[in-house]
């Protein structure tokens, strides 16, 4: 069992209209987030964030594949960031995708490199790549 307070985080990559990836994130004041989670009781982190992201986005968990799991540090904390890679030929746009009253959005890696950097992501992030 993790310990108490133990925060996992994630992010989805799809293909927009125009062929590019875009990253799930939440928007905050200051810019961006990944979309974090308490690991719950009894649960492993993989377990609690597909549970959070079946909150805030309407999925085909099949569709979902794990793309790279790495590590950040948030305020001195460590936390593993899952990214996930979701294709779905019949959903062609990314908004579709998300629930109803959410604060998420979907951004172009560019956006999201002072995330990257506050987030401080150990080793190269590969999804980055892609």
């Amino acid at each position: 069992m993790m310990r108490e307070n133990h925060y996992v985080a994630c992010t989805i990559m799809v293909k927009d209209n125009d062929g590019r990836y875009v990253f799930l994130v939440s928007e905050e004041n200051d810019g961006y987030a990944f979309l974090a989670t308490q690991i719950k009781p009894e649960r492993t982190g993989l377990a609690s964030v597909i549970d959070r992201l079946k909150e805030v986005a309407s999925l085909k968990i099949e569709n979902l594949e794990l793309n790279e799991l790495t590590n950040a540090v948030v305020n001195d904390n460590s936390i593993p960031l899952f990214v996930f890679l979701y294709e779905d030929k019949e959903s062609t746009n990314p908004d579709a995708l998300l629930l109803d009253e959410t604060d998420l959005s979907w951004v172009h890696s560019e956006n999201i490199i002072s995330t990257l950097e506050q987030w401080k992501i150990s080793g190269v992030p590969q999804f980055l790549l892609i």
